[in-house]
C-alpha cells in the first residue's frame, strides 16, 4: 500500500508540474498574440490619424478621438485575455521580474513606465503596454518626419512624455502638415509600408519564439529570411508606388508669391502666409528675377539623416532606397525591443535586449 500510495504520489506531482508547464506556456503564447494585437492596432491608429492631419491639417493633435477610442477597446480585449489566463506564478516562471524597471529610466514615458508597479497581472500588462506604447510611437515618429515632435509631444529626447528617446534627431525635417499634394501621398505610402512592415515583423520573430527558438536562430531560420525578405519586398514596392523618384530631404524649397508670380524672401512658409500676406509655392524658389521658378529634382520632407544609429549623425539619406533603409534598420531595432519585453525566459539571453535609445552602451537590465 505504501509503494502504492509512492506510484500516486509522484505520477501527482509530475501531472502538477506538466500543468504549471503548459499554464506557462499557455500564458507566454498569450503575451505574444495578444500584445501584438496591441501593437497592430495602436500602430494603424495613430497613423491613420496622422494621415488625416497631414492632409486637411485636422484633427489639431493624435491620437484623435477615434484612434483613442480603438486603442482603448483593443486594450480592454487584451487586458481581460492575459489576465484570465496568467498569474503571477506563470509569469514568475517565464522569468519576468516583479518589478517594471526594464531600463534603468528615470525621465520622461520610460521613467514613468519603469516606476510602474506589477503586483497583478493587469498591473504587469500596464507595465508592458507603457514600455511597448514608447517603443511604437518612438517608430511613428521616424515614419512620420515632418510630424515627429507632435507625435512625441515636442520633445524627442529622453524627457518625452510620449516616445523613447530618437538616438540622432538632429537635424530636425520641417514640422508642418504636407497638405493633399505629391509629398503628401508619399508620406502616407510610407507610414502605411511602415506599420505593416513592422507588425509583419513582429509577427513573424514571435511565431517562431513560440516555437523554442532564440533571436539568432530565428534570424537564421531559412523559412523565416524568406517571410522577411517577402515583406521587404512589399514595403519597398508600395514606397516606390507612391513617392516615385523623390528623395528625402530635411526641408524642400518652397517660393513666397505675392502678386502674378512676384516673390518675396520668406524666412519659413508661416512667415509667407502670416507675415508676408504672400501664397506658399512648393518645389519652387524666388529667383533672381523676382519670380518664382521651379526647382529641378523631385524632394519629400524627410530625415536627412537616420535617426535611428549608434553614432550621430545617422547613416546620410539622399535616395529613397536610403530612406527605406532606415526604415528597415528603425524597424529590426524596435521589434527587438518589443520582443526581448515579453521574452525573459535564460535571464533574457535567447532574446536580448539591444542598448537604451541614444546610449550604444548602456544595456537593459535583465
Amino acid at each position: 500500500m505504501k509503494a502504492l500510495a509512492l506510484v500516486f504520489m509522484t505520477v501527482g506531482l509530475l501531472s502538477g508540474a506538466s500543468a504549471a508547464q503548459a499554464d506557462s506556456a499557455l500564458c507566454q503564447k498569450l503575451i505574444i498574440k495578444q500584445l501584438l494585437k496591441f501593437e497592430k492596432v495602436y500602430l494603424k491608429a495613430n497613423a491613420k490619424c496622422l494621415d488625416v492631419k497631414n492632409k486637411v491639417g485636422v484633427p489639431s493633435s493624435c491620437p484623435d478621438a477615434t484612434a483613442s477610442t480603438k486603442i482603448a477597446n483593443v486594450v480592454a480585449a487584451v487586458d481581460g485575455k492575459i489576465a484570465t489566463n496568467c498569474s503571477l506564478a506563470d509569469l514568475a516562471a517565464l522569468g519576468f521580474p516583479s518589478n517594471c524597471a526594464f531600463e534603468a529610466a528615470t525621465e520622461g514615458i520610460e521613467g514613468n513606465c519603469a516606476a510602474l508597479p506589477v503586483t497583478t497581472v493587469g498591473e504587469f500588462t500596464s507595465c508592458l503596454r507603457c514600455w511597448k506604447g514608447a517603443e511604437l510611437s518612438e517608430y511613428l515618429a521616424v515614419l512620420y518626419a515632418s510630424q515627429a515632435l507632435e507625435v512625441c509631444d515636442g520633445d524627442l529626447g529622453e524627457s518625452s512624455p510620449t516616445c523613447s528617446d530618437l538616438d540622432c534627431p538632429s537635424p530636425l525635417p520641417d514640422q508642418r502638415n504636407l497638405g493633399d499634394t505629391a509629398e503628401g501621398t508619399c508620406q502616407k505610402g510610407i507610414g502605411k509600408a511602415g506599420v505593416k512592415y513592422l507588425v509583419t515583423r513582429a509577427k513573424t520573430l514571435g511565431n517562431c519564439a513560440l516555437l523554442g527558438m532564440t533571436s539568432a536562430q530565428c534570424l537564421a531560420d531559412t523559412d523565416v529570411q524568406a517571410k522577411l525578405l517577402a515583406a521587404q519586398t512589399k514595403r519597398g514596392t508600395v514606397i516606390q508606388n507612391k513617392c516615385g523618384n523623390r528623395d528625402p530631404v530635411p526641408s524642400t524649397p518652397f517660393c513666397c508669391k505675392t502678386t502674378g508670380n512676384n516673390c518675396v524672401a520668406a524666412t519659413d512658409r508661416t512667415d509667407c502666409t502670416a507675415n508676408l500676406s504672400g501664397q506658399v509655392q512648393e518645389g519652387k524658389e524666388c529667383g533672381v528675377g523676382g519670380t518664382c521658378d521651379v526647382v529641378p529634382g523631385n524632394q519629400f520632407t524627410w530625415w536627412g539623416n537616420c535617426p535611428e544609429s549608434a553614432t550621430c549623425p545617422g547613416t546620410l539619406l539622399v535616395s529613397l532606397d536610403d530612406a527605406v533603409g532606415c526604415i528597415d534598420t528603425t524597424a529590426a531595432s524596435v521589434v527587438d525591443e518589443l520582443l526581448c519585453l515579453q521574452l525573459r525566459g535564460n535571464g533574457g539571453a535567447d532574446w536580448p535586449c539591444p542598448p537604451a535609445d541614444g546610449s550604444p552602451s548602456a544595456a537593459f537590465l535583465e
